[in-house]
């Protein structure tokens, strides 16, 4: 049976400028993954720059956007819970304490959240033992994976092998019982699309950029321009030979500032363009605001304050925007798909825990445990586990107000200190329960 559908087996390469994004019927994968990579990068991209991964993460903002979701994700505990009573359960590919792993858990999601940042997707390798349980994860680069639908509609993963020698060797045919795949933002619900490659031109116009600052700076001239010389040169031999020396004596940053010294058959034009002509602080600015919003990152986190920002009044509140409205997603996507194919089991379901996120000033962190204490809701012991302190026996048990029940419970039960009334068809003769009740206080 083949693992290709009929529509699945066109390519770009055999000519023509087709470019996929042109007709939506047509979905991503259908397309030779190499050619539709290889078209995006080059021809869809005026800046003149070839736009790759590893081009992309010598942008300094691009790399520090990455680098901030993915160990931020990669910090927050990934947790297996069960109902009911939300008990925590161990298992173990996601042990941190598991030496049997190849990687820890901050190092898998770490490199998860970077292949989707990069790729569009994660794949990840589920290694089994004999009875087929999950004993081990280990991604795969997502460069030498291909998606496809087999004839039944069920997805298969097409991973290219790489020989000793360096050769590629026939792919490898993997189903989901084997990947787990994580998906990112994408429109053909097969697979993610990759940012890098849709923002092919913003990540070009930068590097561009930093090429054109860099020969600019690294001429060191600012006398940089046309040599005239005033009597005709007999070959070009004596106008190479005018422009060498001139280019030893003032070029260079050692030679920045010097003063040219001409003499009367030569005149000098400056053509250098000054730096505020050129923008490039402003163009710097516009680079780091468009990467920034490409993977939704506030732009304090990332080192730009220079603009005020709609993402709060204060860093705290700036930093619960970007947990609500950027990691959230990360985190939901991730844990999501872990609970399908990693835990797999009816009750059972992996949730990110984001508190350490979200946790205030030590006052308000105190504030809120002394009010979940106080009515009930939190143990001291669980508020001591939230401040990473060892329990303290007799604290477990969770405090009531005198004051509240929940109408069940008999008021002695609550307050031993409390007198049940008298009903006045019970009292003795002559006796008024409320003043027997006052001379017995």
């Amino acid at each position: 049976m083949s693992v290709f559908r009929p529509r699945e087996t066109r390519d770009i390469s055999g000519g023509g400028s087709f470019n996929p994004f042109d007709n939506p019927a047509v979905p991503l994968q259908s397309v030779a993954f190499d050619s539709v990579y290889g078209l995006l990068n080059r021809q869809n991209n005026a800046s003149g720059e070839v736009v790759t991964v590893d081009r992309s993460l010598a942008i300094p903002t691009v790399w520090r956007c990455i680098g901030l979701l993915a160990t931020v994700i990669a910090g927050c505990p990934l947790k297996v819970y069960k109902d009911p009573g939300k008990r925590i359960v161990r298992v173990a590919s996601l042990d941190p304490s598991n030496f049997a792993t190849t990687y820890t858990p901050y190092e898998l999601w770490e490199l998860c959240v970077a292949h989707v940042c990069l790729w569009g997707n994660a794949y990840v390798k589920k290694i089994r033992g004999a009875a087929d349980q999950i004993l081990d994860l280990v991604p795969i680069n997502p460069s030498l994976v291909k998606v496809v639908l087999d004839d039944d509609g069920d997805k298969v993963f097409l991973v290219k092998t790489i020989n000793k020698d360096g050769s590629t060797g026939e792919p490898e045919v993997l189903t989901e019982f084997e990947v787990m795949h994580i998906p990112g933002l994408g429109y053909d619900g097969l697979r993610g699309l990759s940012p890098i490659t849709i923002a092919a031109q913003t990540f070009g116009t930068t590097l561009a950029a930093d090429k054109l600052a860099a020969k600019f700076f690294s001429s060191g001239s600012m006398l940089s321009g046309i040599v005239k010389v005033k009597v005709p040169l007999p070959d070009q031999a004596s106008a190479d030979e005018i422009k060498r020396r001139w280019r030893v004596t003032h070029a260079g940053i050692g030679n920045e500032g010097d003063v040219a010294v001409l003499d009367a058959e030569t005149d000098f034009q400056p053509l250098t363009i000054p730096p505020n002509d050129l923008q490039f602080l402003e163009s710097r600015e516009w680079q780091v605001s468009e990467v920034a919003r490409m993977f939704g990152i506030p732009p304090h986190l990332i080192g730009d304050e220079s603009k005020s920002t709609s993402w709060g009044t204060g860093i705290e509140q700036q930093n619960i925007g970007f947990v609500a409205y950027t990691i959230a997603g990360w985190t939901e996507r991730i844990s999501q798909r872990v609970t399908r194919e990693i835990v797999a089991t009816r009750g059972q379901y992996a949730s990110y825990d984001l508190t350490q996120l979200m946790r205030g000033s030590t006052t308000e962190r105190f504030g809120a445990y002394a009010l979940g204490i106080q009515w009930g809701w939190l143990t001291r012991n669980e508020c001591r586990v939230k401040e990473d302190m060892e329990p303290i026996k007799g604290l477990d048990k969770p405090l009531t107000p005198l004051n509240m029940s929940d109408g069940s419970i008999p008021p002695a039960a609550v307050n031993p200190n409390v007198v049940p009334p008298v009903a006045a068809d019970k009292a003795p003769p002559g006796d008024d329960p409320k003043q027997l009740k006052d001379e017995k206080s």
